[in-house]
């Protein structure tokens, strides 16, 4: 224990990872605790919102595909185009503060995972 104590001591950024993976970890305990008691997930835990986001984007994505076709080949157009300028804002470093680089690679994930539900949707 005591040579951990050294360790952080020394490093302090392994002792912000050690406590962001603790946090983690209480999420996906806090995930499976609620699966296995009413059957939900909390979506707590960035994995499980992932996962929710992806599920809704499927769904809204594919009633879009059958209801209004004209809609979803626009949809593809712009979300492509979206995700190549945030791209471009993330390339050309355009962002003011570390929070707002985070939230333009959060968004240019969500846009990247969308695309791929829409090529997904075209191949069906």
């Amino acid at each position: 224990m005591q040579e951990i104590d050294v360790l952080i001591d020394t490093h302090p950024d392994l002792a912000s990872e050690l406590i962001q993976l603790d946090i983690r970890n209480q999420q996906a305990h806090k995930e499976l605790q609620s699966f296995n008691d009413s059957g939900e997930f909390l979506s707590v835990h960035p994995l499980c919102r992932l996962r929710k986001f992806e599920a809704k984007q499927y769904t809204d994505l594919s009633s879009l595909k059958y209801e209004n076709p004209e809609l979803f080949l626009n949809e593809i157009t712009n979300t492509i185009q979206n995700a190549r300028r945030i791209e471009s804002n993330i390339r050309n470093k355009k962002y003011r503060s570390k929070e707002e680089l985070l939230s333009w690679s959060e968004n240019l994930e969500k846009a990247k995972l969308r695309i791929t539900i829409l090529k997904r949707l075209l191949n069906s």
